[in-house]
């Protein structure tokens, strides 16, 4: 019952135990993109799509969008990594302008990263549509 608020917990308690559950989740995604971005890879060069008849200029293009997808994610995988150092600082913090530096940190943090996330998602509806659509040409 990780997730319940107990009495004795104060505001600040609260607030990091948040501020780690989202840093954990923004690791997890991270991961599985990087996982999905190379089951993409792999189908993508697979026999199965090298005998279906497409375009050879999309599937160089696809393969050019998932290197740059790649490549933003290990981005952000890197500015979570730095986030997280920077704000293991909070804990040094002695006043309250101290600590809403880092929680705005925070709150910026997560738009932008959600942001990414949310991107990616729409991307990997795309290519999971290109594959659908190769699939049921070659059946």
């Amino acid at each position: 019952m990780k997730d319940l608020i107990y009495q004795h917990e104060t505001i600040d308690d609260l607030q990091m135990r948040f501020m780690d559950r989202d840093i954990e989740v923004w690791k997890e995604d991270v991961s599985i993109i990087r996982i999905e971005i190379l089951f993409f890879k792999r189908m993508l060069n697979s026999s199965i799509f090298k005998t279906v008849n497409f375009n050879q200029q999309n599937k160089n293009d696809l393969s050019d969008d998932l290197t740059s997808v790649k490549a933003i994610n290990e981005s952000y995988s890197n500015l979570l990594l730095d986030f997280v150092n920077k704000l293991d600082m909070i804990k040094e913090c002695d006043d309250v302008q101290c600590e809403t530096f880092y929680l705005n940190n925070h709150v910026k943090f997560r738009k932008d990263i959600e942001s990414h996330f949310s991107a990616y998602r729409f991307y990997k509806m795309n290519i999971i549509l290109f594959f659908d659509n190769c699939l049921e040409d070659k059946i």
